[in-house]
C-alpha cells in the first residue's frame, strides 16, 4: 500500500474516527428516579421575618442514613400544603417545590417553616443538588455529602 493512495487515507480516516468516538462516548447513566414528599409546616412567629433576605434551605444528615430537609420562608395560606418532587440521576439531585391543595378556602397568609425527612439520598455519597421553588421563583445550587452530623445551609436567591 502506498501513502499517496486513496485506500490508505480512507482507512486512516476510519481509524481516526473510531478513536475519537471511543474517547467521546458518554458514561452510562442510570435511569431517573423520582420521589414526592410533603413538608410538615409550622408558622414562623417572628414578626420581623423578611422572606427576601431570610429564606433558607437546610440539609441535615442523620445518623441512620436519612436526611432532614428544612425550608424556612414558605408563604402559605392557612391549610395549604407544600410538596417537594425529587429526581435523582446518578449523583445529581433536582428538587422542585410546589404548592399542594389547600384544605380550606381563603384565610390569612403567613410565613412557615417546612420540614421533611427523606431516605432517598444514599449514605456516604456526595450529591450535586439544585433546589427550585416554583412558588417563589427562588433557587440554590450546592453539593452535599450524606455523612452523619453533616449539615449544609444556603440562602435561596432570585
Amino acid at each position: 500500500m502506498d501513502f499517496t493512495s486513496i485506500e490508505f487515507y480512507t482507512i486512516a480516516f476510519c481509524v481516526a474516527m473510531a478513536v475519537v468516538g471511543f474517547f467521546l462516548t458518554q458514561k452510562r447513566i442510570k435511569p431517573a428516579t423520582s420521589y414526592i414528599n410533603v413538608y410538615e409546616t409550622e408558622p414562623i412567629e417572628d414578626p420581623d421575618f423578611d422572606v427576601a433576605t431570610q429564606s433558607q434551605l437546610k440539609f441535615i444528615a442523620n445518623g441512620d442514613g436519612t436526611v432532614t430537609i428544612e425550608r424556612k420562608g414558605l408563604q402559605l395560606v392557612d391549610g395549604e400544603t407544600v410538596n417537594i418532587i425529587a429526581t435523582i440521576i446518578d449523583d445529581k439531585l433536582t428538587i422542585e417545590e410546589k404548592k399542594g391543595k389547600a384544605s380550606t378556602l381563603g384565610g390569612k397568609e403567613n410565613y412557615y417553616t417546612g420540614r421533611v425527612t427523606v431516605d432517598f439520598i444514599p449514605a456516604n455519597a456526595r450529591i450535586y443538588l439544585r433546589y427550585d421553588s416554583s412558588v417563589t421563583g427562588q433557587w440554590c445550587k450546592f453539593s452535599f455529602k450524606n455523612i452523619p452530623r453533616n449539615h449544609v445551609e444556603h440562602e435561596l436567591r432570585y
